[in-house]
């Protein structure tokens, strides 16, 4: 794959984001089979409706990366969510599995830094990572951020534990 086209998102992206972030999820948080509490999840979080709200929330940039109109991945940079002294959370940083070696997602994450820099005068970001997916974790410290603590994401009254992690520069 050449570099992909990175650009906001549309509405109309909407359905591919849906789809897109459903698999990813599912891919990188279930082996244990679709419980009733995942797949509720699943539904609400990537339902059509919502992204498109998301592509329309002032607080929130969606970026998408494609090549050739086939979605490779996309990021939601939240506004105004604070760690520390940082506002810029990366709420969402997603790629097609297929096509994770390929520099998307760190094209994605330098392009939402520098959006980050636009709104805010800053290119500091932190993101939440779950503490168990050192793939990600792994990413994350390759382009210089660093842990900054401990969150957590609740679903079905379990916790499950994620890194915070932090790049100032």
């Amino acid at each position: 794959m050449s570099s992909p086209l990175i650009r906001p998102a549309s509405v109309e992206d909407a359905p591919r984001i849906a789809v897109l972030g459903a698999q990813v999820w599912v891919q990188t948080y279930v082996d244990t089979g679709i419980s009733e509490v995942v797949a509720r999840y699943i539904l609400e979080t990537f339902a059509v409706k919502r992204v498109r709200a998301l592509v329309e929330d002032s607080s929130a940039a969606v970026l998408v990366a494609e090549e050739e109109g086939r979605l490779a991945g996309y990021v939601v940079l939240r506004l105004g969510s604070w760690h520390g002294d940082i506002s810029s959370e990366i709420e969402t940083l997603y790629v097609h599995e297929p096509l994770t070696e390929e520099g998307i997602g760190s094209a994605l994450l330098a392009r939402s830094r520098d959006v980050a820099m636009d709104r805010t005068g800053s290119r500091a970001v932190w993101v939440a990572v779950n503490s168990r997916n050192e793939r990600a974790l792994g990413f994350y410290r390759a382009r210089g951020l660093a842990a900054d603590g401990i969150t957590y994401f609740e679903l079905g009254g379990a916790k499950y534990e994620n890194t915070v992690m932090v790049g100032r520069s």
